[in-house]
């Protein structure tokens, strides 16, 4: 009675990698999480001039971001996306949207005009999990009016 079956054991076993593989994705996405600012892993990025539009690039942690240019960030994603919103199953409610914003986890590529400082653009991305796996996900990308998503973009057509 004291002997465990073949499948148990080897259920036993694939549980094991299986959890093994959960917690080294884990690990990985907390690692990312700790890098201070992950922009300096590929400085280049931290600027970019085309088609006469020079911005800025900075990264930043929502945890360490003033109150402004949080809600900078939140008004701009209404103002671009509420109607969208509204129009789809998921509706608007700008608590909830604020509260995603807001997150710890929650981190901001800003982009600003290089001469004058202007705020211009921003997406809000994480290191996640999702189905056992570790992910960036990008929850938003908004731009203001001076810049568009095909700015500095070719197109090949």
């Amino acid at each position: 009675m004291g002997r465990k079956s073949t499948k148990g054991k080897e259920r036993k076993k694939k549980r094991k990698e299986e959890n093994a593989k959960y917690d080294a994705a884990l690990a990985k996405v907390e690692a990312a999480n700790k890098i201070p600012d992950p922009l300096e892993l590929v400085a280049p990025f931290k600027k970019f001039e085309r088609n006469g539009l020079k911005l800025k690039i900075e990264c930043k942690k929502v945890t360490d971001m003033e109150k402004e240019l949080i809600d900078w960030a939140f008004q701009l994603t209404k103002a671009n996306m509420q109607k969208m919103y509204e129009e789809s199953d998921w509706g608007w409610k700008d608590k909830d949207k604020y509260t995603e914003m807001t997150d710890e986890r929650a981190q901001y590529l800003i982009a600003s005009d290089a001469t004058t400082g202007k705020l211009v653009a921003f997406t809000h991305f994480r290191f996640d999990m999702e189905l056992d796996e570790e992910v960036l996900y990008c929850h938003a990308l908004d731009f203001g009016t001076r810049a568009t998503c095909t700015s500095g973009v070719r197109s090949s057509h």
